[in-house]
């Protein structure tokens, strides 16, 4: 007589076994820990002042402030631009396809009654 394994207690056993097997940690088994790292040591005066002098000296904040709050009056919005008018396109359908689909509804359901 042959054992017959449903194919819902084979997916039953095959989750159990990666959830078991995903949740041993994995530490436990690697071995010692390694130690702490070793300190490096501390920068002498002659290197920070050697890191100072390579630095750029950043902008002030007032000038990027000025620049940022500009705009291009020049160029046209989004919704003027052929990307703009497919997306609007696009809203309109879909929001026309939704309305069309509520009210020509073929399938009634007893719990809508």
């Amino acid at each position: 007589m042959r054992h017959q394994v449903k194919i819902s207690q084979w997916i039953s056993r095959v989750l159990v076994a990666a959830l078991v097997i995903t949740a041993t940690p994995l530490p436990t088994f690697a071995g010692e820990p390694p130690g702490p790292p070793a300190p490096s040591p501390a920068p002498t005066l002659l290197e920070l002042v050697k890191q100072a002098a390579a630095v750029t000296p950043i902008a002030p904040a007032r000038a990027q402030t000025s620049t940022a709050g500009k705009t291009d009056l020049e160029s046209p919005s989004f919704f003027k631009k052929p990307a703009g008018i497919a997306v609007l396109v696009a809203l309109g359908v879909g929001v026309g396809y939704a309305l069309y689909s509520t009210s020509n509804d073929r399938i009634h359901s007893a719990g809508k009654k």
